[in-house]
């Protein structure tokens, strides 16, 4: 039988295990609310780069179109919102305006050609500037915003990932009407459109939507379109040796492009 001490120290040992059992039931506890609590926070921050005021653009929509930019893209230089190499013989100027569903039809077409054809091979680069067209409909307010929203995107050498996608993700109708007659540009809109962009730092893109750089870029792209007497978008020209030439369509063919290239080059 065991001694009086004996059941004592056995006591002791019991109450010792069931202390450090029930701090470490609390630890997990502990440790699981931080979980809950840290899964919360990503998901309210996902929540907020992903919802968009009027898009119509679905999960799988926005992932097909991210794929569909990046095979475009891949491998070609970028520098604020110059795509291709630097020192091509060509340059052609688009003035654009992201919620412009002209414009949306040219880059899906024409300038995605002239992109695999042309600026690929080092032959033409592109160079985007904007110009208030279709934002003055509905969402003029928010026209300064995506354009400091490419900029800043082309800080990190991604600006015409951030065209491209907005293009590609730019919703044709809202409740039944155009959607360029809709508000449909909300921040939250932009940065969807910037968290989409692979490899983009999210907070140095933010940060640049302030830049008094890149805002007074912006005014510099007004007062160019209005020397140039440009007064709708898309607006394309070609620069070359021989000159510079104003596409006289606003929506021209890849053919269209290429005589155009042949004029200045």
């Amino acid at each position: 039988m065991a001694s009086h001490a004996e059941r004592r120290q056995a006591a002791r040992i019991a109450r010792e295990a069931k202390s450090r059992e029930s701090a470490r039931t609390q630890r997990l506890r502990l440790v699981g609310l931080g979980g809950v609590v840290a899964l919360a926070a990503v998901v309210g921050v996902v929540l907020a780069l992903t919802s968009s005021s009027g898009s119509t653009s679905t999960p799988a929509a926005s992932a097909a179109a991210v794929a569909r930019v990046g095979a475009l893209l891949g491998g070609i230089p970028q520098s604020g919102t110059t795509l291709g190499n630097p020192s091509a013989p060509v340059s052609i100027t688009e003035y654009g305006d992201l919620v412009c569903p002209v414009c949306a039809s040219f880059a899906s077409g024409p300038e995605s050609a002239l992109i695999r054809a042309d600026v690929r091979s080092g032959r033409v680069k592109l160079v985007f500037r904007g110009l208030d067209t279709a934002s003055s409909t509905a969402n003029q307010s928010q026209y300064t915003n995506t354009q400091l929203a490419v900029r800043s995107a082309g800080l990190q050498n991604a600006g015409w990932y951030y065209i491209l996608l907005a293009y590609e993700e730019q919703p044709q109708t809202i409740n039944g009407a155009p959607a360029e007659t809709a508000p449909y540009v909300t921040t939250a809109y932009l940065q969807r459109i910037a968290a989409q962009i692979h490899g983009l730092n999210l907070i140095r893109w933010q940060a640049g939507l302030t830049s008094q750089n890149l805002m007074n870029a912006v005014t510099a792209d007004a007062q160019a379109a209005n020397t140039a007497h440009v007064t709708g978008t898309p607006a394309i020209f070609v620069s070359g040796p021989k000159g510079t030439v104003a596409s006289p369509s606003p929506v021209p063919s890849l053919a269209d492009l290429d005589t155009l290239i042949q004029q200045v080059g």
